[in-house]
């Protein structure tokens, strides 16, 4: 074979093949950019749903058509909104079961400095003030008690949290200190 009719024959093939580039890479983009969208268009979906949340909507999320690589997230975010409706229902229960303990406490206080201002001698007052003292005291005590309540149900609600017992036992003796 000619080594010259090779050459010409390899020139021709070339630029045939260049004046074909022009056409075939603009449809060999759009075709990418349409299966690459079309494969995306599930996560666009999901995007959207996380889009309309608001900051109190713990709805799960729809994962059905998601792709398989994805699910395991979407399952672990749906887990994760559901601990923190749990976690924000505990709260509104112990807010209402605070309102509904520390009433009776405020209103026998209330009741003593009332009786403390009628009150006709200093001895009076004096009792009648110290009734208020002890109603403060055992207020404190209550609000000590459910905010003691509240950590245990935080922790409850932790299963992996680790329990230190050398600093547990620094933070009590730090508020027990001015004691």
């Amino acid at each position: 074979e000619d080594h010259a009719a090779r050459e010409s024959l390899l020139w021709r093939y070339a630029l045939n093949s260049l004046r074909a580039l022009p056409l075939g890479l603009p449809l060999l983009g759009a075709l990418v950019w349409w299966v690459v969208g079309r494969a995306l268009r599930p996560l666009a979906g999901l995007g959207r749903q996380v889009d309309r949340l608001g900051p109190l909507d713990l709805e799960p999320l729809e994962g059905r058509d998601a792709p398989a690589e994805v699910r395991p997230l979407v399952a672990r975010l749906n887990a994760l909104f559901a601990r923190i409706a749990d976690s924000l229902q505990a709260e509104r229960r112990f807010t209402s079961h605070a309102a509904h303990e520390l009433r009776t406490p405020l209103a026998a206080i209330r009741a003593q400095a009332e009786v403390a201002l009628d009150a006709p001698d200093a001895a009076g007052r004096a009792v009648a003030l110290g009734h208020v003292i002890e109603g403060c005291d055992r207020a404190g005590r209550l609000v000590d008690q459910m905010l003691m309540l509240a950590r245990i149900d935080e922790l409850e609600r932790q299963p992996d949290a680790h329990c230190r017992p050398g600093e547990v036992a620094a933070r009590v003796l730090a508020e027990l200190a001015p004691a």
